[in-house]
C-alpha cells in the first residue's frame, strides 16, 4: 500500500510533470524488507518533491542503482552523465530552426529546462549566422516562446535502400520548466521504443494537435467518450459514471484527490467503528496533539529532522501509528496550495461533495462553466461544427441540474481586447441563473478579485487573481461607497422619504420600473405625449421611450427588450395610421375646378398645421429607429459567443427586425403624406412664377398691400430672415409654402437628413413641374418673357439661400436654371451661335430639348431660325422633351448616431418635469401593492 499511495499523491502534484504511460513493474521499486511508518514514508515524499539533490539523499543509493541499470537508453539521442552534478549531451532533432538540418548536439545539465536547451540552441545558430557559416537568417528574429521542446517516442525503422527512418508513436510537448534529463532518467519507454527530443515550432505543434482532435472528433462516439472524460478530469470535473469501478493496471498510481479522499473516508470510518478506544481518544482531545505533530512533520525542511520525527513515530503503539498515519494523509491533501501566476475559483457551495473540487483554475484567457451536454444537444453542436460555426469548449463541467450546456464565460487580458491588462469580465449565457455578489446578473460586467459568483441554485465561486492586489472583503464596507441606503431597500422611513425626494428630482435621464409594469407604463409614456401640443417637447415620446428601454437593457432581462420595442413600434404605428385617416378626412382629394379656392395664405396655413402630428411622428419615428438600432446592435455583440441558431436568440432577433421594419413604415408612411400635401399645396403657386411680371407697376401696388396686411396681422411669425412680407406677389404664394414646410420641419425638430430629404422632394417637383410647362408653352420663347422667369426664380433662390436652403435648391433646381438661362442669351448673339457650341454650353439639356426650344423660338415674324442651328446628321432628336415625375430621388432611411444622449442631464424643463410625473406614477403603482402601514409618504 504504501508505493502506490505516494506515487498516486506524487502524480496529483501540480509542480511535478504528468508522467508517461505507466511503467512495466520490473522498473517499480522493490517493497523495503521491514515495515515503515507511514508518517516516515510520507515525509521521504516531500522531501523527494524540494530538489532533486535531496532527492537522492533520501532515496539511497540502493535504489538509485536499480534506477540507473534498469532499461538503459539507447546511446544514439543522449549520454547520460555520471554524477548528478555532471553535464550530459543531448541531441535535439528537427529543422525547425535551420531548414536541412538533423540535429544539435548540447551539453545539459540535470536541471536545464527545456527553455535553456531551446535558448542555447538558437544561440549557437544565430553565432553561426554571424560567422557565415548559414545562410538561414531567420532565427535572430526568433525566440524561445516560438518554439516548443516535444518529447517523441517511437523508433528507427531501416528502410530497403539502408537509410534510417524514425517513425513517432506518440509525442508530448515539454513545458518550459520541466528538465529533459530529468525526464530520461525518470520515465523510460516500453521495450522496443526510445525517446529523442524534437525542436518544434509552437504554431506548427498546436496547429497540428488541433488537426488530432478534429480526426477523433470524426472517428465517432468511441473516441469522443474518451476526449470528454480526459478534458472532463483535466478540468476538474466528473467523469462519466461508466468509468469508476474499472480501472487498469496501475491507474492506482494515478488516483485524483478526490478518488483518495473517498478512500480515506472509508478507511478512517473502518478504523472508527473497529476500535472504539481511538474514537474516544479522539473525543477526549488527543486529536489535537496528534494534528500538531503530523504538522510539524510536513514543514519539516531538514532532512535530519524528517529522520528523527519518523523514528519517533516508529516507536508508538501499532494503535497510534495508524490513527497518526491517516490524519497525515488527509492533512496532506488539504493542504491545497492555489497558483500564483493565474486566477482561480474558490468553491464556497457546491451540489454533489463526491464531484465538486476545490479550486476551479482559469488557466487560459477564456473560461466557461457549463454541465455535460445531453446526447441530443451533442448532436445538435456537432451539427454547427460542420456547418463552420466555432462553439467554445467547456472548461469546467459542472454537475447542477438547473445549468445549462453552456452556462458562464469569464474573459480575462488578451481575451479583453480595449480593456486594462489583468481585467477580467463575465457573462452569462442566454437564459442562464447567475449572480453576480449577489445580484442577477443578464450580461457582462466586470469581475474583481473578490466577487462572488453563483451559478444556478447550487453553486458559489470566490473569485481570485494573486496578480492583483486583494480586495477588501465583501463584509466590509469600500471607502470608496458613499452612496446612500438603495431606494428598494433603505434602512428607516426618513431614510426612505429623502432617497424617494433625490430620486424623483433627480435630473439623470434614468427612469426605474419593475417589470411587471412595462406595459403600463408604455401605454402611460405614448397616451400621454402623443401629440406636439402635449407640452413635453418635439421629441418627448421619443427621448421617454428611449430611457425606460435603456434602463431595460442594463438592469432588467434581456428578453424584455425585444418586446417592449416591438410593443412601442405596434402603438406608434396604430397612432399614425389614425392621424393619417383624419388628415384625409379634413383634405380629401380636390378637383382642378378647385384650385384656384386652394391657392391662399390661409389654405397653406390649414394645410401645414393638419400635417404637425405626421411631422411630429416622423421626427420621434426616426431618433427612435436609430436609437433601436444602437441597442439591437448592442444585444448582437453580446451574443456572440452564443450557439449560433439558438431558437431563443432567433426569436429575440426577429422581434427586434419585425420593430425596425414597423418604424421603417411609419417613417416612410407619414414622409409620403406630408411630401404629398404639401406639393399639392404648392402646385397652386407654381404658375405665377412663369406668368407674372416683376417688373409691372401694379404688381409693385400689390407687395405694397401685402406688406400692410402682413403687418396688421402681426407678422409673419417666424424669424426674420423667414419673412415673406416683402417679396412681390408673383413669388410670395410659392416662398410660403417653402417657409411653412420649414417651420414644421424646425418644431417637430426633424432629422437634418430626412430635412434635406424632404425639400429635395419639393424642389425636384418645382423643377420638374415649371420645366414641363415651360416646354409645353413655346410663347415663352423669347428674351422678354425669360428675363421675367429668370427675375422671379431669383427672388426664390435669394431667399432659400437665406434660411439655409440654398445648396439643396441649386442642386435639384439646376436644369430650370439652364433652360431660362438659354432663353435669356440676347437674340443677336443667339444667331451667332452654331449647334455645338450651343450644346455645349447647355449640356445638361438634351438634344431633343434642345431642338425644341431652337425650333420654336420667338426670332420675329417670317424669319427662319439660322442654318447654324441645324443638328449634324445622325443626332437622335426623337426623345421626350419632358421630365418624368418617377425620376425623383429615393427616400433613405437614416443611420446615423442618436441625437439623444442618455449619459446628460434630462435636457429641458419639460422634460424634467414629465419624467418626475411619471416616477411618480411608478412609485404610487408599487405603493398600492404594500399594506396601508408599509407605504412611503412625501
Amino acid at each position: 500500500m504504501s508505493a502506490p499511495n505516494a506515487s498516486s499523491l506524487s502524480a496529483s502534484t501540480p509542480s511535478l510533470a504528468p508522467p508517461s504511460p505507466s511503467p512495466t513493474p520490473a522498473f517499480l521499486r522493490p517493497r523495503p524488507a521491514q515495515p515503515q511508518s507511514r508518517a516516515k514514508r510520507l515525509s521521504h515524499l516531500f522531501l523527494r518533491g524540494r530538489s532533486n539533490s535531496d532527492r537522492d539523499r533520501a532515496v539511497g543509493d540502493r535504489e538509485r542503482e536499480l534506477w540507473a541499470h534498469s532499461a538503459a537508453p539507447s546511446s544514439h539521442h543522449y549520454l547520460p552523465p555520471a554524477p548528478s552534478s555532471a553535464p550530459g549531451l543531448i541531441k535535439l532533432y528537427g529543422d525547425a530552426l535551420s531548414s536541412g538540418a538533423n540535429y544539435r548536439s548540447l551539453l545539459a545539465h540535470v536541471h536545464s529546462t527545456a527553455r535553456q536547451l531551446i535558448a542555447q540552441v538558437i544561440t549557437r545558430y544565430t553565432e553561426r549566422e554571424k560567422e557565415g557559416d548559414t545562410e538561414d537568417g531567420a532565427t535572430s528574429k526568433h525566440s524561445p516562446e516560438d518554439f516548443l521542446l516535444c518529447d517523441v517516442i517511437g523508433k528507427p525503422i531501416q528502410q530497403p535502400d539502408g537509410a534510417v527512418h524514425w517513425q513517432t508513436e506518440c509525442r508530448r510537448g515539454v513545458a518550459p520548466w520541466e528538465c529533459p534529463l530529468l525526464l530520461i532518467d525518470m520515465w523510460r519507454p516500453k521495450d522496443g521504443f526510445e525517446r529523442r527530443f524534437e525542436i518544434q515550432k509552437k504554431e506548427d505543434y498546436e496547429r497540428e494537435e488541433m488537426e488530432k482532435v478534429r480526426e477523433r472528433e470524426r472517428e465517432g462516439d468511441s473516441c469522443g467518450g474518451v476526449r470528454w472524460r480526459r478534458s472532463r478530469m483535466a478540468s476538474g470535473g466528473e467523469a462519466e459514471q461508466s468509468e469508476r469501478g474499472h480501472r487498469g493496471r496501475n491507474t492506482e498510481l494515478r488516483r485524483s484527490i478526490s478518488d483518495m479522499n473517498l478512500s480515506l473516508r472509508r478507511r478512517h470510518g473502518n478504523h472508527a467503528s473497529k476500535d472504539p478506544r481511538q474514537a474516544g481518544g479522539a473525543a477526549g482531545g488527543g486529536g489535537g496533539i496528534h494534528d500538531r505533530k503530523n504538522i510539524m512533520s510536513m514543514i519539516a525542511t531538514d532532512s535530519g529532522e524528517a529522520g528523527s520525527e519518523g523514528s519517533r513515530q516508529a516507536q508508538e503503539t501499532e494503535e497510534e501509528k495508524n490513527t497518526t498515519s491517516c490524519d497525515l494523509e488527509v492533512m496532506s491533501q488539504s493542504l491545497i496550495l492555489p497558483p500564483t501566476d493565474c486566477p482561480y475559483f474558490l468553491l464556497l457551495q457546491g451540489y454533489d461533495q463526491s464531484k465538486d473540487f476545490v479550486l476551479y483554475i482559469m488557466s487560459g484567457h477564456m473560461h466557461v462553466f457549463g454541465r455535460k451536454p445531453a446526447p441530443r444537444e451533442r448532436e445538435k453542436e456537432r451539427e454547427l461544427e460542420k456547418k463552420g460555426s466555432r462553439l467554445l469548449k467547456v472548461d469546467t463541467f459542472l454537475s447542477g441540474p438547473d445549468l445549462l450546456p453552456r452556462h458562464l464565460l469569464v474573459r480575462r487580458d488578451s481575451a479583453v481586447p480595449g480593456h486594462s491588462p489583468k481585467q477580467a469580465l463575465v457573462r452569462p449565457y442566454r437564459g442562464a441563473m447567475v449572480t453576480h455578489n449577489g445580484v442577477t446578473l443578464y450580461r457582462e460586467a466586470e469581475l474583481k478579485p473578490g466577487d462572488l459568483l453563483g451559478l444556478g441554485g447550487h453553486f458559489l465561486f470566490l473569485y481570485r487573481d494573486p496578480r492583483v492586489v486583494p480586495a477588501p472583503p465583501l463584509a466590509f464596507p469600500r471607502h470608496w461607497q458613499s452612496e446612500g441606503p438603495p431606494l428598494c431597500c433603505p434602512a428607516g422611513l426618513v431614510d426612505r422619504q429623502e432617497a424617494l425626494r433625490q430620486y424623483l428630482s433627480s435630473t439623470d435621464a434614468v427612469l426605474k420600473f419593475d417589470p411587471r409594469y412595462a406595459d403600463t407604463l408604455l401605454q402611460e409614456i405614448i397616451s400621454k405625449n402623443c401629440l406636439p401640443d402635449s407640452g413635453g417637447g418635439a421629441l418627448a415620446p421619443a427621448y421617454l421611450l428611449s430611457v425606460m428601454i435603456d434602463y431595460a437593457s442594463k438592469d432588467l432581462d434581456p428578453a424584455l427588450i425585444p418586446q417592449l420595442m416591438l410593443k412601442a413600434a405596434n402603438q406608434i404605428k396604430g397612432i399614425v395610421w389614425d392621424k393619417v385617416k383624419e388628415f384625409g378626412d379634413q383634405h380629401p382629394t380636390q378637383n382642378s375646378t378647385d384650385q384656384g379656392v386652394e391657392a391662399t395664405i390661409e389654405s397653406i396655413e390649414k394645410v401645414s398645421s393638419d400635417l404637425r402630428p405626421l411631422m411630429f411622428w416622423m421626427s420621434n419615428a426616426t431618433e427612435l429607429l436609430n436609437f433601436f438600432q444602437v441597442k439591437v446592435e448592442a444585444m448582437e455583440k453580446e451574443w456572440e459567443f452564443e450557439a449560433p441558431g439558438d431558437p431563443i436568440i432567433s426569436a429575440d432577433m426577429d422581434t427586434c427586425s419585425e420593430a425596425l421594419a414597423l418604424l421603417d413604415d411609419v417613417i416612410m408612411h407619414t414622409f409620403q403624406q406630408c411630401v404629398y400635401h404639401l406639393t399639392k399645396t404648392l402646385y397652386s403657386f407654381l404658375p405665377a412664377l412663369l406668368d407674372t411680371n416683376p417688373f409691372s407697376s401694379e404688381e409693385k401696388d400689390k407687395s405694397k398691400e401685402g406688406t400692410k396686411a402682413q403687418s396688421a396681422r402681426g407678422g409673419s411669425g417666424g424669424e426674420p430672415e423667414d419673412d415673406v412680407s416683402t417679396l412681390p406677389p408673383t413669388v410670395a404664394g410659392l416662398v410660403e409654402v417653402y417657409r411653412r414646410s420649414l417651420m414644421l420641419s424646425r418644431d417637430a425638430s426633424l432629422s437634418p437628413p430626412l430635412t434635406s430629404q424632404t425639400f429635395g422632394y419639393l424642389f425636384f417637383f418645382t423643377n420638374t413641374s415649371l420645366l414641363n410647362t415651360l416646354l409645353e408653352r413655346d410663347g415663352l420663347f423669347s428674351w422678354s418673357r425669360a428675363v421675367q422667369i429668370r427675375t422671379n426664380l431669383d427672388l426664390v433662390l435669394d431667399w432659400l439661400q437665406g434660411v439655409g436652403l440654398g445648396d439643396i435648391a441649386s442642386e435639384f433646381l439646376k436644369k430650370l436654371s439652364v433652360t431660362v438661362n438659354f432663353l435669356c442669351i440676347p437674340k443677336t448673339r443667339l444667331i451667332q451661335s452654331s449647334w455645338s457650341s450651343l450644346q455645349e454650353d447647355h449640356a445638361l439639356l438634351s438634344p431633343a430639348q434642345l431642338h425644341h426650344l431652337l425650333t420654336h423660338y420667338k426670332l420675329g415674324p417670317a424669319r427662319a431660325p439660322p442654318s447654324s442651328w441645324t443638328p449634324p446628321p445622325g443626332t437622335e432628336l426623337g426623345g421626350d422633351i419632358f421630365e418624368s415625375f418617377l425620376d425623383h430621388p429615393p427616400l433613405i432611411l437614416p443611420n446615423e448616431t442618436p441625437r439623444l444622449d442618455l449619459t446628460q442631464p434630462i435636457p429641458s424643463p419639460e422634460l424634467q418635469q414629465e419624467i418626475t410625473r411619471l416616477r411618480s406614477f411608478l412609485w404610487g403603482l408599487d405603493q398600492d401593492e404594500l399594506p396601508a402601514n408599509q407605504r412611503t409618504r412625501l
